[in-house]
């Protein structure tokens, strides 16, 4: 195995003159879903503590953009992967060691209760259904910002297995701020003080979280 230096630093070739690694072939609708992901789940979490705090007009908006980013997540992800049954396939097991899997679960049940509480709140019925609905968006808001860097984190990528620790945070940290200001767009500035907070703490700690993983990382960020 011979290394060759570069202006960029140090790139691992094999005998052949050819990458170790070889590198992630993403087609757009990957990195458009793990933004799309990040705010319907930011949003979600954002719309139930809005709404137990009594900002009425902040919750709904948050609801409805979670709703709209849940309706174009799902369809990046089938687009994807080429055709609809092989997202449908995921979700004939649980298993709970893979990622891919809890994800697709995870996404399934986000999206349908977002979708379900924004379509009741819109026509004004069914509020005990809206309400469950609303409950089970906010638990599995997290998980649905989350689970895309514990996805990324299970490769054979040295520099993603290694940030596996960092990495949730990092995308949660990323979905808080782009929720925050994709609700802030919606909303009147004398309204969107919370959204706009969300945005700026969400942007400090995805920071942290990058100062923390380039810290510790070390050589292994070079790869």
């Amino acid at each position: 195995m011979s290394d060759s230096i570069t202006a960029a630093g140090t790139a691992m070739e094999s005998y052949y003159g050819r990458p170790i690694l070889k590198e992630p072939v993403w087609q757009p609708e990957i990195p458009c879903y793990f933004f799309t992901g990040g705010i319907a789940g930011g949003c979600s979490l954002l719309h139930g503590v809005a709404r137990v705090a009594g900002y009425e007009r902040l919750a709904k908006t948050a609801l409805y953009v979670s709703a709209a980013a849940d309706v174009v997540s799902p369809a990046l992800l089938v687009s994807d992967l080429g055709r609809p049954e092989r997202f449908l396939n995921m979700l004939r097991v649980f298993k709970v060691t893979s990622p891919m899997s809890v994800g697709s679960w995870i996404l399934f049940v986000s999206s349908g209760a977002s979708n379900t509480a924004a379509a009741l709140e819109l026509i004004g019925r069914l509020r005990p259904v809206k309400w469950t609905a609303e409950l089970v968006a906010f638990v599995t808001g997290a998980p649905l910002a989350t689970y895309t860097g514990t996805l990324l984190a299970d490769t054979a990528i040295p520099v993603w297995h290694e940030a596996r620790k960092e990495l949730p945070w990092l995308f949660g940290a990323s979905g808080a701020a782009s929720a925050g200001a994709a609700t802030a767009l919606f909303l009147p500035l004398e309204e969107s003080g919370p959204a706009r907070r969300l945005v700026v703490a969400g942007v400090a700690a995805e920071l942290g979280a990058t100062e923390a993983m380039q810290h510790r990382l070390g050589f292994v960020r070079e790869l």
